[in-house]
């Protein structure tokens, strides 16, 4: 399609529809012929959770098999993928013994979408997201000593984890997952004049509806070849987990300052897991700033947890090791009555 074509759609569209908020996908069904490894694991469950003016945002979770290890795990996924990508991930979190959820952010992945194109990436209200995030911490999950938490933010959702911390929730370890702290690309003084006129959900000029073959291209650089179609297997099956461009107000959202620093995991233990050096700028900084342990190797890419097993399998040893740190020990058993 021609870009003034494809922006022509967008403009009838957006001043055409009503703009009614679509729901939270609650029953996604499996692609056909997808491997069981990347099917939801055994017990899966979805849910709704909605802040004040915000959008359902989904969240899944499944429990242990057999003995569970007295910990959790909540999964952010990066803005690029439904959180169906990390089943395969969720599976062997919880056959090794943790709880595990996943939160996708407003307008994401399953989540409600606030506005039409429903395929266009708009942003949530001011703050939504870390709120529902702190919300679900609080009333839903409920950590406490005997049940820790760790939150695992994959790529551009480690800026939504830092904004959470911020506000000090029940968190007790952060892993970090290839973080992506950039802004994106910067608005045209023509974009800024256009968001701030209150015309933010106009597309992007580059926008373009959602197409099969642009959606089957979109596998993160360095992605196991099977690993990376997930995602598009999902798409393909459930529409309303598609994504296509971005809206002027999601870019000027992207583009501005981070709510929040590095400096916000506090004194909680940190694993950061990282292609190149992150914000607070090397391995050296991780430690000496935070005391978080930092893993940098070239190999690991945008998206470990989707990359070919020579790369997966170290990056989801060095989680699983974090984890098992964070395992409170085992309370002493008493004496039975009359034993001296």
């Amino acid at each position: 399609m021609r870009p003034w074509l494809a922006l022509l759609a967008a403009l009838v569209l957006t001043a055409c529809d009503s703009g009614a908020p679509r729901p939270a996908l609650l029953d996604s069904r499996p692609p056909p012929g997808l491997s069981p490894r990347f099917l939801a694991p055994e017990g899966w469950a979805w849910g709704a959770i909605q802040t004040p003016g915000g959008p359902e945002l989904r969240y899944g979770v499944a429990s242990p098999v057999g003995t569970a290890r007295r910990a959790q795990v909540l999964i952010l996924p990066d803005s690029d993928e439904p959180a169906e990508v990390w089943f395969e991930t969720v599976r062997g979190l919880t056959q090794a013994g943790y709880v595990v959820w996943t939160l996708e952010w407003a307008g994401f992945g399953g989540s409600g979408r606030l506005l039409p194109p429903y395929d266009m990436t708009h942003p949530g209200p001011a703050g939504s997201t870390p709120a529902a995030v702190d919300a679900l911490i609080a009333q839903i999950i409920r950590p406490n000593p005997d049940r820790p938490l760790t939150l695992l933010a994959s790529g551009d959702a480690a800026a939504v984890a830092l904004a959470t911390l911020v506000v000090d929730p029940p968190v007790s370890s952060v892993i970090l997952s290839a973080p992506d702290l950039s802004q994106g690309s910067p608005l045209r003084p023509w974009e800024q004049l256009a968001v701030r006129a209150g015309l933010g959900r106009l597309p992007s000029p580059d926008w373009r509806p959602w197409s099969r073959s642009a959606s089957e291209a979109a596998a993160p650089p360095g992605a196991d070849p099977w690993r990376g179609r997930v995602a598009h297997g999902w798409r393909l099956a459930n529409p309303d987990l598609r994504q296509s461009g971005e809206s002027l107000a999601w870019r000027a959202w992207q583009a501005r300052p981070h709510d929040a620093g590095a400096s916000a995991i506090g004194n909680r233990p940190a694993l950061v897991l990282s292609e190149d050096a992150w914000a607070p700028g090397s391995a050296e900084a991780c430690r000496a700033e935070l005391g978080c342990r930092a893993v940098i190797q070239p190999q690991l890419g945008a998206a470990p947890h989707l990359a070919p097993d020579a790369v997966r399998g170290p990056w989801l040893g060095e989680v699983t090791t974090f984890l098992d740190a964070q395992v409170p020990p085992a309370a002493p058993v008493a004496d039975p009555p009359g034993r001296h």
